[in-house]
């Protein structure tokens, strides 16, 4: 119970533990890909769409939950929150540009869009951290 209570009143430290979470997960996904024959096998499809699909959920709770939260508390971070939310929709298209490229089993452009979506998602996690942790940590607890 404690350890939720520590939690919940430092949402912005877990963000930054998520993201590290992300990021590890990446790399993995990413050395997994370059070091694979050029048949795409179950494993590496299922791990890129579990990968994906968490990512997804992750950002889908933001926009939904997240972000409304802290518009509410913290109005001069709007202008923030929209450029997050455009980076959201730039990270979808990556998503299913990985999704097709895993059901052509094309390699070469599935190891293309990984790299697109690790530069892209370092820049917005560290633009994130960096714009929003303060402020999530300022959030009031729990009742």
């Amino acid at each position: 119970m404690a350890d939720d209570l520590q939690r919940a009143l430092a949402v912005g430290n877990e963000l930054i533990a998520v993201h590290a979470r992300f990021r590890g997960q990446l790399a993995t996904l990413r050395a997994q890909a370059a070091g694979h024959p050029p048949q795409l096998d179950m494993d590496l499809k299922t791990h890129c769409l579990t990968f994906c699909e968490a990512l997804h959920e992750h950002h889908q709770g933001e926009d939904h939950i997240g972000f409304p939260l802290l518009e509410q508390h913290f109005p001069t971070l709007r202008p923030v929150l929209e450029k997050l939310r455009d980076e959201h929709v730039v990270v979808a298209r990556i998503y299913r540009d990985l999704t097709e490229a895993l059901r052509r089993d094309d390699l070469r452009q599935l190891r293309a869009d990984l790299d697109r979506l690790t530069a892209e998602l370092e820049s917005h996690f560290d633009y994130e951290e960096e714009q929003l942790v303060a402020a999530l940590n300022q959030l009031p607890g729990p009742p």
